[in-house]
């Protein structure tokens, strides 16, 4: 492993053969080896079930403050500079300083990182496995959702990310797992939803899209989606446009509500570290935004192709997923209710109870309609087929 700005620099057909810049070559050379030597850090992963007892686990807490508040955060700072040295143009300018810098910084992360794989081992000797217990309700910062989450990214996303680590995804990495050991699990979930909602708005960025084709377009509903030169959208039949607008609603709504929890929520200028839910309830909640979201990129891909696939089987999917989206909505909002609205702070003069209360009735009562409307539309467009 190698990196290519330090290769380009310094093969430069320019550069002259004189004792500076041998040195250089020999500087970058051991450049080279201590990012191989960070590559091939071994890890030494534990096999066994770790002892998650909580009275084991809370004798651990210093260890466990100095991990998230301490230790990653320095490696995050450590692995910052290094990429920032790698920049081929702060390479150009000063190339002598920076491959000391990085020397200099190498065996530092080195250390670092051997001193979080130790921390880590000291407070979890063994693999936090699932399922996700229901009763873990009590531990606090240490239920079994956080350690596993940072059980996975130090000792198997950090494997990955080593041999690249001037990347934004080793730093991503790394504030994710001080985020899991130190921050609100609320934080976590709005985090994690983020991620789901980016799909949302992707499927229904593409659903307009679709449903509001170009003047210049051209309907093509050939099985042969290729011939479409590039630039140039397949644009589908007024039948399966139609279909596709009842589609619409529902993934605004979908939205809408992830949306609004979050934005309530980043309001809230002090909330607890721990809710009162389970690990398995916050497992549940955590991935809801992105299973939500997936959902919709299953249907787009059925939708696209509504003009080429048997109609009665495009149906029979389309009503499917929609199906699976009202109970897990009705099981999120059961848990959003209990253990997130009440500690949200008043909006508009009521207490967040009361204010979800009335807005959750409203927004079922909407989903209700579109999910509906949907439905009765995937049942015309198989009747109005050829």
């Amino acid at each position: 492993m190698s990196d290519p700005d330090i290769d380009q620099l310094l093969e430069k057909p320019h550069l002259p053969d004189i004792p500076e810049t041998q040195l250089l070559r020999h500087q970058a050379a051991l450049v080279i080896q201590g990012f191989n030597r960070l590559a091939e850090y071994e890890f030494n992963l534990p096999s066994t079930p770790a002892d998650l007892s909580i009275d084991r686990l809370r004798s651990q807490k210093d260890l466990l403050t100095q991990l998230h508040t301490s230790l990653l955060p320095l490696l995050h700072h450590q692995i910052t500079t290094i990429s920032q040295a790698l920049d081929y143009s702060e390479l150009r300018q000063d190339t002598a300083s920076k491959l000391a810098l990085m020397l200099e910084i190498q065996p530092q992360i080195a250390h670092t990182v051997d001193q979080v794989i130790r921390a880590f081992n000291d407070i979890i000797a063994g693999r936090v496995l699932e399922p996700f217990p229901t009763n873990d309700q009590h531990f606090e910062e240490f239920k079994f959702f956080r350690l596993h989450g940072a059980d996975f990214s130090i000792r198997e996303d950090y494997i990955v990310h080593l041999p690249t680590l001037w990347e934004n995804s080793c730093r991503r990495a790394i504030n994710h797992t001080i985020s899991l050991l130190g921050a609100s699990e609320l934080s976590i979930l709005w985090d994690r939803w983020l991620d789901g909602l980016a799909d949302i708005d992707t499927a229904l960025t593409e659903l307009s899209t679709l449903s509001n084709p170009r003047p210049d377009d051209t309907i093509s509903t050939s099985q042969d989606t290729t011939s479409t030169s590039q630039g140039e959208r397949k644009v589908l039949s007024k039948q399966a446009i139609q279909l596709i607008n009842s589609f619409i609603p529902i993934a605004k709504l979908s939205r809408l509500f992830f949306v609004k929890l979050f934005r309530e929520g980043m309001n809230s200028k002090q909330v607890p570290l721990s809710t009162d839910m389970s690990s398995h309830q916050m497992d549940f909640l955590d991935t809801s935004a992105c299973n939500i979201g997936e959902c919709f990129t299953d249907m787009l891909y059925q939708l696209e192709d509504s003009d080429i696939d048997p109609r009665p089987g495009t149906s029979r999917y389309l009503i499917g997923e929609i199906e699976k989206l009202t109970p897990l909505f009705q099981s999120y909002l059961v848990l959003v209710v209990l253990y997130i609205v009440p500690l949200y702070p008043d909006i508009n003069g009521l207490s967040s109870q009361i204010y979800f209360r009335d807005w959750f009735v409203s927004w079922n009562t909407s989903f209700s309609v579109a999910t509906h409307n949907a439905i009765q539309a995937v049942h015309f467009f198989e009747r109005d087929g050829p």
